[in-house]
Parts: C-alpha cells; structure tokens; sequence
C-alpha cells in the first residue's frame, strides 16, 4: 500500500473516532488488514481493500469509543487548520448512524467512488448512494444551523 494509502486509513479513524490514540491503534490494525487482503490478491483496488479493511477494524473498536467526545490533543502530531471549527462535525459524529458517518468518510474525506465502497462492504452501489444522500442532508442541516447562530449573534 502506499504512503497515500497509509494517510487514508489515517484518516479515516480519525474522522471516525475523534480520539488520538485509538485513531492510531486502529489504523496500525486496519493498514495490517489492507496489506494482507492486497498480498492474497494484489489485482484488487487499493480503495476496496482500505474501505473493507477500515469497516472490519471499525466494527472491533466502535465499542471502545464515545462518538461526540473527543479526546485529541495538539502534541498527537494531528493537525488541523487553525480556525477549522470541528463542532458541527461532532454533532454529526453523535447523532448520524453508523452508515451514514463510514460512508460520509469514504465518499467525502477520502474521496473513494462509490463502487468502490460497495465493493469493499459487498453491498449495492443504491445502499451506498441512499446513505450518502441521508447523511449529507442531516450534514447539511447541522452547518446551516452553525451559520445561523453565528450571524444571529453578530445581527449581520
């Protein structure tokens, strides 16, 4: 896998979790996961391998983690632009379902295509494309309500 591979399950666990440490633990286990299906078949797509070796790591720790609470820290070496308001994020991470966050992250933050997705989970592209749409609304709907209450504050 590549070093971009390596960034994408990264991230992917960071999104997830929003917790540090156990972002780091589950991508050491989900890289080892995406190499080991890529070495049984190396004509597979790097992307299927993350999304199916992500899911399968995130079904092990989704358990161990309290969606909307995170636990990160400025020394973890995760850098996030300053300014870069991650609440609205939160708010999704706690109340969107299971589905709806994983695809968020495959589609949108990792940029992966659809089939891509279904392949890796072994469901229909429809499943995937329902989900997204769901998600993103409910996405949607938590920014505008960011958006409102800070130009409701300042009376612009």
């Amino acid at each position: 896998m590549t070093e971009a591979d390596v960034q994408s399950i990264a991230l992917f666990f960071y999104f997830a979790f929003l917790d540090d440490q156990k972002a780091v633990e589950a991508a050491t286990q989900a890289l080892a996961l995406g190499r080991a299906r890529k070495q049984k078949n190396p004509q597979l797509k790097s992307s299927v391998a993350i999304v199916s070796a992500t899911k399968m790591t995130w079904d092990k720790y989704k358990t161990r983690v309290s969606r909307g609470r995170p636990n990160t820290s400025v020394e973890s070496g995760w850098l996030i632009p300053e300014g870069f308001d991650l609440g609205p994020w939160r708010d999704f991470q706690k109340s969107a379902s299971e589905d709806e966050l994983l695809t968020v992250i495959w589609s949108k933050i990792l940029k992966m295509e659809d089939d891509d997705i279904s392949e890796g989970l072994g469901i229909t592209q429809g499943t995937i494309r329902y989900r997204l749409g769901r998600a993103l609304r409910k996405l949607g709907s938590m920014t505008q309500n960011v958006g409102k209450l800070k130009h409701g504050a300042t009376g612009k």
